[in-house]
């Protein structure tokens, strides 16, 4: 048994100035973002500690993605295989998902105290 949830949407942007970048969402969304150490990336997290919205600097393509957050890696990659979907790659610490679709996604370990709360459970493979 292992539990996964939509944790983040991520805008990729190619930008010096991640603060500008994340104004613009935050004034957007009227909550503050926390930008991170190495400002590459800055997080606007939700009040009710829901899905997050990530402010992401790129030298690649600029898109948009979300995050899904585990606390079972391998277990969810079964899973999402068994769906139709297939892993392409890691980056990050993430690994890169996609839908059969053609749509990318990254699964990510646990990113918040939400997992435990309001994860999806799914039973063993």
């Amino acid at each position: 048994m292992h539990k996964s949830r939509l944790s983040s949407i991520v805008i990729d942007c190619h930008t010096d100035h991640i603060e500008q970048a994340a104004g613009f969402w935050s004034q957007l969304l009227g909550q503050a973002s926390q930008t991170d150490d190495d400002g590459h990336r800055a997080i606007i997290p939700v009040a009710d500690g829901g899905v997050s919205l990530i402010i992401e600097a790129v030298r690649e393509e600029a898109l948009i993605h979300f995050d899904i957050e585990t606390d079972d890696l391998a277990a969810e990659i079964r899973r999402i295989e068994q769906l139709g979907g297939r892993k392409v790659g890691a980056a990050d610490h993430a690994v890169i998902m996609e839908a059969p679709t053609g749509h990318r996604f990254r699964l990510t370990g646990p990113s918040s105290h939400a997992l435990s709360s309001s994860g999806n459970v799914w039973e063993g493979d």
